[in-house]
């Protein structure tokens, strides 16, 4: 009787386990449709909201971006003075907040960006995405946020203005390779 019961409770603890591991990762699930926690504008109410507020006067490129916390709608485009800029917003459609703006010739280059990297032993197959963002919602500072390729998502941020690196994570936080940390 003790053994069917143990049976039975082992029984239910493994399908508990089971279903939390499901909900939390998921099976096939894609990320191209990622809920975030602060709401994205759609493409064309971010357009429109950039240039009725004159922060750029033409729009080039929009890029949704998750670096590894906030998620930003990022508008590259010409301001009215001729000047190339990036632009983040995000926020419901009729609600969208600006997260700043810098001139892509005030800070460091991508490719300054990727020789640091080289440097450090990550090649140009190693790099899954390179942009630049704000760090985060408040302080008003901006990076270049590098993530690698792989299963460890191993994550760099380096200050826009200057290059240098401030901080950096791993995305699964198991893989965390010591040799890789220690040995730069």
């Amino acid at each position: 009787m003790k053994l069917k019961a143990t049976l039975i409770l082992l029984g239910i603890l493994g399908g508990s386990c089971a279903i939390v591991f499901l909900l939390l990762f998921g099976v096939g699930r894609s990320d191209e449709h990622l809920q975030t926690i602060v709401p994205l504008p759609s493409n064309q109410a971010a357009t429109n909201y950039v240039i009725e507020n004159k922060l750029l006067s033409e729009v080039d490129e929009i890029k949704q971006i998750l670096p590894g916390g906030p998620s930003f709608l990022m508008l590259t485009g010409t301001d009215e003075n001729g000047q190339k800029r990036h632009v983040w917003v995000n926020g419901k459609d009729d609600a969208i907040q600006d997260y700043g703006s810098v001139a892509i010739d005030e800070g460091q280059s991508e490719e300054q960006i990727r020789r640091q990297l080289e440097e450090q032993g990550i090649g140009e197959d190693d790099i899954a995405e390179i942009f630049v963002t704000p760090y985060d919602y408040t302080s008003g500072k901006y990076t270049w946020f590098v993530r690698e390729t792989g299963v460890k998502r191993h994550m760099l941020w380096y200050d826009y203005y200057d290059g240098s690196l401030f901080w950096e994570a791993f995305g699964d936080f198991t893989a965390w390779d010591k040799e890789k940390a220690y040995n730069r």
